[in-house]
């Protein structure tokens, strides 16, 4: 098992819907725990992170990165993810029901809105999935938006939609395209549905 680190984030629990954060660790190395908060320049970081976000008392998600840099001198305390983010969000706290996967994000603690870029890609248990260069994700709404270029794929109807600009759910049960091209919506036969 490769070394992880142990964090606590604190004040992230109030800027996050309140919820609680933890990272775990697959060491009980106290010298390796009093390491982590080593800062370089007013950042904090952290390496193998994950962070557990619950709502009144169940797991809502899980975040997991390489890397976490939290900067300390700015005022607007801002915690960026510069290799990869995943989430994965939860139903209750044992069933996933959506995943969100990106190259990059950048989370204010202010405005408790996440900016993700690069390779943005969400999908859920019943087959939706989205991808698009830039989203934002609002925790206090629990909802992604963008309005930039996306791909939508359905599972009910089968269909493939491409368009300009979007807001949906975490759970993508509800996805609003703002400006669908109108000749990319294609229905595509499910193949259960076929005659032999």
């Amino acid at each position: 098992m490769t070394n992880t680190t142990h964090y606590t984030i604190l004040k992230i629990a109030v800027a996050c819907l309140s919820s609680c954060f933890f990272m775990t660790s697959c060491e009980n190395d106290i010298d390796a725990v009093k390491g982590l908060g080593a800062k370089a320049g007013g950042i904090d970081v952290g390496k193998d992170v994950a962070i557990y976000i619950s709502n009144d008392g169940k797991l809502g998600a899980k975040l997991t990165a390489p890397l976490m840099n939290r900067y300390l001198v700015d005022s607007s305390k801002m915690i960026e993810f510069p290799i990869s983010i995943h989430v994965d969000f939860y139903k209750d706290s044992n069933q996933i029901e959506s995943q969100l996967s990106a190259k990059y994000a950048k989370y204010k603690e202010a405005e408790n809105i996440v900016f993700l870029k690069e390779d943005v890609i969400i999908f859920n248990t019943l087959g939706d999935t989205l991808w698009c260069k830039e989203m934002y994700w609002d925790q206090n709404t629990g909802k992604f938006y963008t309005e930039k270029d996306v791909v939508v794929k359905q599972h009910n109807p089968l269909a493939k939609i491409y368009g300009k600009g979007l807001e949906a759910n975490q759970n993508l049960t509800d996805i609003r395209i703002f400006k669908p091209q109108s000749n990319s919506y294609a229905i595509l036969q499910d193949s259960s549905s076929l005659n032999p």
